[in-house]
């Protein structure tokens, strides 16, 4: 056999243990996470990371709306119009369900000075489930005159219910130098429940 030979067979091993020593790292780095692999978990560990685990879809809602909503400026966090479902849980006390929330629109903001600054006034969006903000919190929905964009949100829910999903909105003015208005179109609420 030439020197290439006994360098493929050499070369051989050393990739073999190299592919094992992967593949048990990325297992210990998964076992490390928030929580090990189970069923119906939602774990937040110290670093942020959020698990929320469930099994088999049982049920599906999609809520659409075509018609426009603007505010204005304000403080606190107001309900986006219509944006509810109520879902009814397991009907065991102590069983739980998986909620996953997605909610989709256009949104524009309008009367922002300068949208290219690094920090710049926003529409920010949350997920509630039962009054109470899921991960990842209120989030910058749009800093711009008209986009589409997303935010979904898991949570483990408890007993019978009902449990109740809703949106909420505001427009946040960082400077407080503007005069802000935001308008939410064609939006989207799905709310999947799985055991």
């Amino acid at each position: 056999m030439g020197m290439s030979g006994k360098r493929t067979l050499l070369v051989i091993p050393a990739l073999a243990a190299l592919v094992i020593g992967a593949a048990a790292m990325n297992h210990a780095s998964a076992a490390a996470g928030p929580a090990a692999a189970g069923t119906n978990q939602s774990v937040l560990d110290s670093e942020g990371l959020h698990l929320c685990e469930g099994k088999a879809q049982r049920r599906a809602v999609v809520l659409t709306k075509s018609v426009a909503e603007s505010i204005g400026e304000n403080a606190a966090f107001v309900p986006v119009t219509d944006a509810s479902v109520t879902v009814t849980g397991p009907t065991a006390v102590a069983d739980t369900d998986q909620l996953i929330v997605t909610f989709t629109g256009e949104a524009s903001l309008n009367g922002q000075p300068n949208v290219l600054n690094p920090v710049v006034d926003a529409m920010q969006v949350r997920i509630l489930v039962n009054g109470a903000t899921l991960p990842p919190g209120a989030v910058a929905f749009t800093t711009d005159a008209g986009q589409a964009d997303a935010l979904q949100a898991c949570t483990i829910v408890t007993g019978p219910g009902p449990h109740v999903v809703t949106v909420q909105w505001r427009l946040f003015d960082f400077g407080s130098n503007s005069v802000l208005t935001g308008t939410l179109n064609s939006w989207e609420l799905h709310v999947e429940q799985n055991d």
